[in-house]
């Protein structure tokens, strides 16, 4: 049966259809200016041998729209690396490329379970290479051969069909095996929220609200935050240094004033309580050189704690049931690397750890301890499901939660130091709507 490929050029239909006559795939490419939109109606129509090859990245609500459409069918899709890791972790047989995109419709015809668990036996050691040692498999009655022009073959039970080059080959298996592995849990709910004390916080006009009001209405949802306490004067964070014990850490709250724009606002370490005054009357006078006084909050002071890691995290809902995180390194290397990635949320602990294995930076975070590997994963999987509920539950009036940064202690615990809700235009629209 023939596969009918929406493109959104041209020159893309044009080589979609030469590679797949060199490789026996039965393809139809049609060019359209809105080709999400007739894919999502033939699906609509019953059509289930449809794709998506696109040179332009798809924005997130179009990703969405094609996650929902693609309930029990392949639909395979084409795009640039920027939308690709959303686009797998919704569920998608998604390719970065058109020759691992004609390879996954080869491997769709064949019909096999689980193709990346081929034997190689019979490979080259290149091959083999170009494979990648994750897709290295032992089923025998499943085996990789190459033929005469470079083209990789699987032989099945059923018979034998090209599927590609073996770099086409190893992005398709791991889009195959990322479809069938990364099923979309339910959203989860937190149990005991009480709304009215998170509504009584983020109440009001579009802003952005101050890091303890953020963790206020994150504290609801057992978000896990740093044992910390906003003093309004030298003596009281003093006193309260002292009562949780020295040393200290010790920034400026104040919704104007983001501590990752302001480092010299935050102090660790502080290690007496002569120290603590002294700080605190700092932090103040440079606070009020850059913000009205009036919204300076106060400071407050926390426990030191030592991080493995240090990460910025923002979360922002995609739609009902859906949210988008985006993970990164908070150190200054990692901020001048932009070492970064994109998930859906929900997901699995296997689904975040394969997200954090996308950053170039993950031996840092994830160590070489197997017992430390599984507490950083499960404490991270375990905070932002909790965000990724508040924000979904709160997604008319949230546009997003920014933690940073977020601390991975050196025993794999977790705790959010600095949070940033960003509220948005609900309560506005809803006195408007409301005006006679």
């Amino acid at each position: 049966m023939t596969w009918r490929i929406a493109c959104d050029e041209a020159e893309v239909a044009v080589e979609l259809a030469a590679r797949a006559a060199s490789l026996e795939v039965d393809l139809a490419p049609w060019v359209s200016p809105t080709p999400v939109d007739e894919i999502l109606a033939a699906v609509a129509n019953g059509d289930s041998r449809i794709g998506l090859a696109s040179v332009h990245p798809l924005d997130a609500a179009a990703l969405v729209a094609l996650h929902r459409a693609a309930d029990g069918i392949a639909l395979p899709v084409a795009m640039p690396a920027g939308s690709l890791a959303l686009a797998r972790d919704l569920g998608l047989l998604a390719t970065r490329d058109l020759g691992p995109f004609v390879a996954s419709l080869a491997l769709a015809d064949a019909g096999v379970e689980r193709p990346w668990e081929a034997s190689t036996r019979g490979l080259a050691s290149l091959d083999r290479l170009r494979l990648g040692g994750d897709l290295v498999g032992g089923r025998e009655e499943l085996r990789w051969e190459r033929e005469s022009d470079g083209v990789l073959a699987l032989a099945h039970a059923d018979g034998r069909i090209r599927v590609g080059p073996g770099a086409d080959v190893a992005d398709a298996l791991r889009a195959a095996r990322d479809r069938a592995e990364g099923a979309v849990p339910r959203m989860p709910t937190v149990e005991g929220v009480d709304p009215e004390s998170v509504l009584e916080v983020i109440l009001g006009p579009p802003r952005d609200l101050s890091d303890p009001a953020s963790k206020g209405a994150l504290l609801a949802y057992d978000v896990p935050l740093p044992q910390e306490v906003l003093c309004t004067s030298p003596s009281r964070a003093a006193s309260e240094a002292a009562q949780i014990g020295f040393p200290v850490r010790l920034a400026l709250a104040s919704p104007d004033l983001r501590l990752w724009d302001h480092p010299d606002l935050v102090a660790d370490g502080v290690d007496n309580a002569a120290r603590v005054r002294d700080v605190f009357r700092q932090m103040m006078a440079l606070g009020g050189a850059r913000a009205d006084r009036q919204r300076l909050l106060g400071v407050t002071v926390s426990a030191t704690t030592s991080a493995r890691a240090l990460m910025r995290v923002e979360v922002a809902s995609l739609a009902e049931g859906l949210a988008r995180a985006t993970l990164g390194f908070a150190d200054p290397h990692g901020l001048a690397a932009d070492d970064r990635t994109q998930l859906v949320l929900p997901a699995d602990s296997a689904g975040i750890e394969r997200a954090l294995r996308r950053l170039r930076g993950h031996p840092l975070l994830l160590g070489d301890s197997t017992s430390v590997r599984r507490e950083v994963v499960e404490n991270l999987t375990d905070s932002l499901l909790r965000v990724a509920a508040f924000v979904n539950e709160w997604r008319a009036e949230v546009e997003s939660v920014r933690i940073h940064p977020l601390a991975i202690l050196l025993d794999g615990t977790i705790e959010a130091r600095d949070v940033c809700i960003r509220v948005g235009d609900a309560f506005t629209r809803s006195l408007r709507n409301a005006a006679p």
